[in-house]
This record gives structure tokens, C-alpha cells and sequence, in this order.
């Protein structure tokens, strides 16, 4: 199975942590941005480049993991996500993104996109079962 994760530039760590323990079990990541985090260097020629990368991941997935919270680039990815007709899973600690009140989209309840509620663990869980 191919995979992309997107989330914040601030929780790499958790997406290097999913995409671990992904690829263990043979999935293959399409493009891992977490390899350029820390940014150290931001100009337009550098996000230019990686947001190509990115859109090429999403295109070439199978299914794309929105792990929250999310940065501002991520509903990007997932609008990218959804047009491309791509299986989602987005993924929250809790239920908070998944009632009906100003925390939810409308997105969020497209009939491609499925909540998962847990840890990092709980999610690989839950994907591997696919």
C-alpha cells in the first residue's frame, strides 16, 4: 500500500513515528517532507520544489493520512487528496474534529474521508488492517 501523511511542520516527529511503523509492516511512503524539517533555509525556489514533491506523493498514494493538528498546508494536501478521488484518513487524538460544531469541516464528512481516533500506535492499527 502506498501512503502519504500530511500534517504541521511541528509534529514530524509523529509522522516520522506512523510512517515507521507503516513501512515495517511494507508500505511504502510516497514522499517524506519530514526529511526537509527543520526548514532551515525558505525561499521560493526551496517551496516550490517541495510542494511539487508533495503533490506528486498525494498523486501517487493510495491513501492519504491527515494527521492533526494540522498546519495550514494540510487542507491543501487534503483538498488535493479529495479531488484526486483518494481514499483519507484523518486522524485525531480524540473526538474533538468529529462532532457536528465550529472544530469539524463539512470535508471531513465526505464519504472517501474516514476518521480514526487514537495515538500514532492506535492509527497504524487501524491502516494496517486494510
Amino acid at each position: 500500500m502506498k501512503f502519504y501523511i500530511a500534517s504541521s511542520l511541528i509534529n514530524y516527529e509523529q509522522v516520522r513515528d506512523l510512517s515507521r511503523l507503516l513501512k515495517n509492516a511494507g508500505w511504502e511512503h510516497t514522499y517524506d517532507w519530514t526529511l526537509h524539517c527543520p526548514v532551515k533555509e525558505i525561499n521560493a525556489e526551496t517551496l516550490k520544489s517541495i510542494g511539487e514533491k508533495e503533490y506528486e506523493g498525494i498523486k501517487q498514494s493510495d491513501v492519504v493520512i491527515i494527521l492533526t493538528p494540522q498546519g495550514r498546508g494540510t487542507h491543501t494536501e487534503f483538498g488535493i487528496a479529495i479531488a484526486l478521488n483518494k481514499k483519507v484518513y484523518l486522524c485525531h487524538h480524540d473526538d474533538t474534529y468529529f462532532k457536528c460544531d465550529d472544530n469539524t469541516s463539512t470535508f471531513y464528512w465526505l464519504s472517501q474521508v474516514n476518521q480514526l481516533i487514537g495515538n500514532i500506535e492506535n492509527i497504524a492499527s487501524e491502516l494496517l488492517k486494510l
